[in-house]
């Protein structure tokens, strides 16, 4: 596998989100079928939330698939049980009971009940797939492989039998349970893992959350009340088994608060006077019970709407084990349409995965879905690396603009420097290379506000999360000329070499011993995260193979020269330990073969040097499956020393007297082996022991290695051995020794090692092989090529290269008669070559510079060279087309901008002015630090700042926070003459997105006379007084704004384009960049104007002409450059702010007791502390944030 093997010692049950529910829909189409990958699930909020989203509108008709995949058969367990309860009747009777069985550590008796009865119902229905997908929920819900549902069937069963036991073991097992309850709580004091939920108001909730959290891990209930109910005894069943063992061990952070929209009830309600800091925690449970209920009533009706003959319009397929084998066998079922694959279930599994026939089958009616447009990962990366998700998704994520994949991050506590070290790379080169990038990478901004975590490091200022959410998507494809998204690029062999030891340096930095000691010396606490070891050299493999299929290069070469530097590398002190690993795996993917690895080579030193363990073997392989079995004896007195160290790597090791390797692409289970024949026919067949290392069968570990290294000594050991890290050098070395041994064997010891030609339980036709070739097939290559040139470090792309043949019979005639080409930018990704009356368009992958370009012209042989240099870095002009609007299928796709039901989202109101305190500092995280230093003005420089300028004008307005009363409509203009009118009936908040939204009516100028005529009608209050705000601005501002317009208008339709659509049949989006026309088509004129009559009755004449738009912030991205330190929030003393931090101690987090118990920095006036020497002591980090308050 392409992850390193852990040790699962300190594990911990996530059965309840620590995230609020997103809308997974928001980047596809309206009406676009929605086929989704959900890896690492964990709880079902998501789909809830996005059933909702979709209840409405234009999406109401969406098909919904989602496929579910947790490594943890509990979550699925839970899952499963709350969607047939939402499939059953009367769901609204029963949800206090539903919700009470999902979160709660203690059930009632009603719930208990209902929970015990629906467990029976469906360990009845389950005996097998057939049983399961015939029944009454079958239609809807499906098990992805029959492994799966034999362990959820054995769950469900667990909870019934906590209902059979004796009375002393019930007394037993509740005695248990509540030990477990009070030893799995949080050691420290405070808890504010909840106050994320509240997004931009997160500084309202933040002592909220924190006494929650105390409530509901005293009570064991979902309260506002420290007391749990005398009825409520119960121990929830569905919380105490799961991977850990038959225990209560939920994560210390769980919250339920946590999953839901906290902001719905901090945000000033219409009609409500009260402040954010006069909400209770009472307000909060019942607003995310009322969210619960919501989202779980959109489901039953989706369910109750069905037609029995025909397809269920929500799908939900569930899936037991580890996400990337998952991935990696819906691409070889992609590719075969076989069922039965080679990658094990999970970790410490030995079965493979075989997906259901009747669903994955060939000839089934109603397949299921092997690729997607939508592929949410949780946040994996923190567990299994970036580079692997980015590796396995890729292959299975559908070839259209629309289709997206989601990542999100919670370590990290610099956000600037998170992504790149992730990514192993500059984010732009391994986009390049992979065919995958943050959409917000490209468009430099985000409509997704992280306001909360900027909050919580004001909060708590050695905070060490950081929680970030990404979209990325296929490279190139915002542009609307790209038609072939998997298209190729080209790299000189020496950059490409280059750059791929560059990663291989970062992937494996943990081998790079004076680095790492250099960071502990600076961070000594940072010894806890250096043991997160996420890539082996399979993994490097891997990425080396999507590089070999995407990218056209002289191979040869550049693997040569790969690994002449690989082989040079002094750095990673223990790499070259891993050699024949490397080396090994590269052979096996068919990536490249050293030459000391191919078959004359190896047939050579095999007859010259004869080795003892191949002496009764006729013919030798390259490589060779090595088998190592530890007797149960002697691994199970290390377990409490493992368990321990945590979640150590697990590696082997073959030794000799000269010589040392290391192979960490091992595989492990528990159970027997049995093995059949000798020399090169021996076969091996494992029984795998399903309790595990709770069992009491031996550890079972298999690994390939080159043949060769089991002939370099005549005697040799095979070693299974904890990787070395400073934490596990630490915990561990004092019980293992230095080089943290486990277990050792001779290899000649045939008891014990077994060396064979084929993986354990292998088929004659090795899958193994299937998969090689599968992996070595190249990509289409069609079109022309983009070049790549890197700096001179071979870190990140400096410039494109391209060759547009010359085939138009004018431009040919131009271009032999000596004219000169010139060239134009028509968007951030194409250019337009210019010749006589005629031109050519070409796209590029990434933002390219056109007035920067270089032309070679070959007039005989027809053909232009062109070269272009990258336009990534931050600000600029010619940005106009910032808010691409791409084509899809008949539809529209926005590229960088997630999709909103305005209707959906919670309206605010502006009339108490000390409720929004928040909202300046929310809009002005649009702005970075360096572009807060710009000066303002008409013009800034860059036009992506300039637009910003108008939104943070356009909301302060709005809100009523910059000049009282809001005006009626908002004029851009340019040199005095109007191209839009903007009026705003509403700010709402996009509760998904933790963002302000303006709902906006949006009249651009044209000269329609019925426009003209209506316009005339309510001029007099228009143009009265204050009541319209004209905001200026340059040319080139007004170019975006034309775009922002169409996208704005497109992400909140709930309309269809018609037949005769302008996009259509002018082919063009935007129509016009001209100021006195319309750059928005008129299907959705008037459409739903009723909402803005009733809040504007004396401009109705206007409704007819107007078009509905969802404006939101820009926000800056905190991921590329330092943003919202709020130095001018903290400095005018903003109420809230202060409330965020005034409680407890900015260094200890100790919390003040009575008013004034906390010493409070004389210089900033905020900031408070315990006691002089925590003052002193975070002085160094506060001082960079220390700001005089102005007067």
């Amino acid at each position: 596998m392409a992850h390193p093997v852990l040790w699962r010692g300190k594990l911990f049950f996530y059965p309840i989100g620590n995230t609020s529910a997103i809308c997974l829909t928001q980047d596809l189409c309206p009406t676009e079928k929605a086929d989704v990958l959900l890896l690492g699930c964990g709880d079902p909020r998501h789909i809830l939330y996005t059933v909702y989203t979709n209840s409405a509108g234009s999406q109401g008709s969406r098909k919904l698939d989602f496929t579910c995949c947790d490594i943890e058969s509990a979550v699925i367990a839970r899952n499963v049980i709350l969607f047939t309860l939402l499939a059953d009747e009367g769901t609204a009777q029963k949800a206090p009971q539903i919700w009470n069985i999902f979160f709660h550590f203690y059930l009632d008796k009603a719930s208990h009940d209902l929970l015990i009865s629906q467990c029976r119902r469906l360990v009845e229905l389950s005996s097998d797939l057939d049983s399961w997908n015939n029944g009454p929920y079958g239609h809807f819900l499906r098990m992805c492989t029959g492994d799966t549902l034999a362990e959820l069937r054995r769950l469900w069963e667990l909870y019934i039998k906590t209902m059979t036991c004796s009375p002393s073991e019930a007394k037993a097992f509740a005695s248990t349970y509540a030990a477990d309850v009070k030893a799995c709580r949080a050691k420290f004091e405070h808890v504010f893992t909840a106050s994320r939920a509240a997004g931009p108001l997160s500084m309202y909730a933040l002592k909220m959350a924190g006494d929650h959290y105390n409530i509901y891990w005293e009570t064991g209930v979902c309260s506002a009340v420290p007391k749990r109910p005398s009825e409520v005894s119960h121990p929830n069943p569905t919380l105490a088994y799961s991977m850990v063992g038959d225990k209560f061990a939920v994560h210390y952070g769980t919250d339920p608060l946590s999953c839901f929209h906290l902001a719905e009830a901090l945000a000033p309600a219409v009609g409500s006077a009260r402040n954010p800091e006069q909400i209770t925690l009472k307000d909060a449970v019942n607003i995310c019970k009322t969210q619960f209920l919501r989202w779980c009533t959109s489901v039953s009706k989706v369910l109750g709407s069905q037609c029995p003959s025909s397809p269920s319009p929500l799908i939900i397929r569930c899936f037991v084990g580890d996400a990337l084998s998952l991935c990696q066998a819906l691409g070889y079922h992609n590719t075969t349409k076989s069922i039965s694959t080679s990658f094990p279930v999970a970790p410490w599994k030995h079965s493979c995965i075989v997906f259901d026939p009747d669903a994955y089958g060939t000839g089934t009616q109603s397949p299921a879905p092997t690729t997607f447009n939508i592929i949410d990962t949780s946040n994996l990366l923190d567990h299994v690396g970036a580079l692997n998700i980015l590796i396995v998704t890729s292959p299975i994520l559908q070839r259209t603009p629309s289709a997206t994949l989601y990542t999100e991050g919670l370590s990290g506590s610099s956000p600037e420097d998170t992504l790149p070290q992730q990514l192993c790379g500059d984010i732009a080169t391994i986009g390049l290379l992979l065919g995958l990038i943050p959409m917000s990478f490209v468009s430099q901004f985000t409509t997704r506000s992280n306001m909360h975590e900027l909050l919580m490091r004001i909060a708590q200022e050695h905070a060490t999360q950081n929680h970030e959410r990404l979209a990325w998507k296929l490279i190139g494809g915002a542009e609307k000329l790209v038609t072939d998204l998997d298209g190729p690029i080209a790299v000189a062999p020496e950059e490409l070499a280059g750059v791929l030891f560059n990663v291989y340096l970062d992937m494996f930095c943990h081998q790079n011993m004076v680095q790492r000691m250099n960071m502990i010396k600076r961070s000594p606490s940072s010894i806890r995260f250096t043991g997160n070891v996420h890539y082996n050299r399979r993994a490097y493999a891997e990425i080396l193979g999507v590089v070999k299929r995407r990218v056209i290069t002289e191979w040869a070469p550049t693997m040569n020269m790969l690994h002449d530097k690989i082989l040079g590398d002094r750095s990673l002190i223990t790499g070259m330990n891993c050699y024949q690993d490397l080396c090994c795996q590269l052979h096996l993917l068919g990536i490249f073969t050293v030459d000391w690895l191919s078959l004359q080579k190896v047939q050579e030193l095999y007859h010259v040097a004869r080795p003892l363990v191949f002496r009764s073997w006729k013919t030798l392989p390259q490589t060779v499956c090595l088998v190592l079995i530890i007797p149960r004896g002697r691994l199970q007195p290390l377990f409490p020393a493992l368990d321990g160290a945590g979640t150590p790597v697990l590696q082997c090791d073959v030794r000799g007297v000269a010589t040392s390797n290391t192979f960490s692409c091992i595989n492990t289970v528990f159970g027997t082996v049995e093995i059949s024949g000798k020399g090169d026919g021996k076969t091996a067949t494992i029984e795998e022991d399903t309790t595990g290392r709770y069992g009491t069968s031996p550890l079972v570990v298999w690994f390939w290695v080159p043949s060769v290294v089991l002939m370099n000594e005549p005697r040799q050991t095979v070693v299974l051995s904890v990787l070395s890290t400073p934490a596990t050098s630490m915990s561990l070395t004092m019980k293992l020794g230095l080089d943290l041994s486990l277990f050792h064997a001779d290899i000649g010891d045939e008891q014990l090692v077994h060396i064979l030609r084929q993986c354990p339980n292998a088929v004659p036709e090795s899958l193994e092989e299937k998969r090689v070739q599968i992996s070595g097939r190249p990509m289409k290559m069609s079109g022309a090529c983009t070049s790549v040139t890197l700096d001179k470090e071979c870190k990140k792309p400096l410039s494109f290269t391209t060759r547009v043949d010359i085939t138009e019979p004018e431009m040919k005639v131009s271009l032999t008669s000596g004219a000169t080409p010139t060239v134009n930018q028509v968007s951030m990704h194409s250019i337009a070559i210019v010749l006589g009356d005629k031109s050519v368009q070409f796209p590029f992958p990434l933002p390219i510079d056109a007035e920067k370009v270089k032309l070679r012209v070959a007039r005989k042989s027809l053909y232009i060279e062109v070269i272009l240099p990258l336009k990534l870095a931050l600000g600029g002009t010619n940005l106009m087309d910032m808010f691409p609007v791409i084509p899809q299928g008949g539809d529209l796709v926005l590229w960088n901008m997630h999709r909103v039901n305005l209707n959906q989202c919670v309206p605010l109101s502006i009339a108490n002015k000390k409720a929004l305190d928040w909202v300046n500092p929310h809009v002005s995280l649009m702005l970075s630090e360096r572009e807060r230093r710009i000066p303002d003005g008409l013009t800034t420089g860059s036009t992506l700042l300039d637009v910003k300028h108008t939104l943070h004008l356009i909301f302060g307005h709005a809100s009523g926070t910059a000049n009282g009363k809001p005006p009626l409509c908002y004029a851009l203009q340019q040199e005095h003459k109007i191209f839009v009118m903007i009026y705003i009936t509403d700010l709402r908040l996009d509760l998904g997105s933790h963002a302000m939204v303006a709902d906006a009516w949006v009249m651009p100028s044209s000269p329609s006379l019925e426009k003209v005529e209506a316009f005339n009608k309510v001029s007099g209050h228009v143009m009265s007084g204050n009541s319209m705000k004209q905001i200026g601005m340059g040319v080139e501002e007004r170019k975006a704004w034309m775009h922002l317009l169409v996208a704005a208008t497109e992400r909140c339709r709930t309309w269809e384009h018609k037949a005769n659509c302008e996009y259509h049949t002018q082919g063009a989006i935007p129509l016009t960049l001209e100021p006195d026309m319309s750059p928005i088509c008129s299907c959705g004129a008037g459409v739903g104007a009723e909402g803005f009559v009733k809040k504007f009755p004396m401009l109705q004449a206007l409704a007819p002409h107007l078009t509905r738009a969802a404006i939101s912030p820009l926000f800056a991205l905190s991921y590329m450059e330092e943003v919202g330190n709020m130095k001018d929030a903290v400095a005018t003393k903003t109420p809230a702010l202060a409330a965020a931090v005034r409680r407890v101690c900015a260094a200890c987090g100790k919390e003040g007791g009575a008013p004034g118990s906390l010493l409070i920095c004389s210089r900033c006036q905020v900031v408070r502390y315990c006691s002089e020497g925590c003052q002193r002591e975070d002085w160094k980090g506060h001082k960079k944030r220390c700001v005089v308050p102005s007067s």
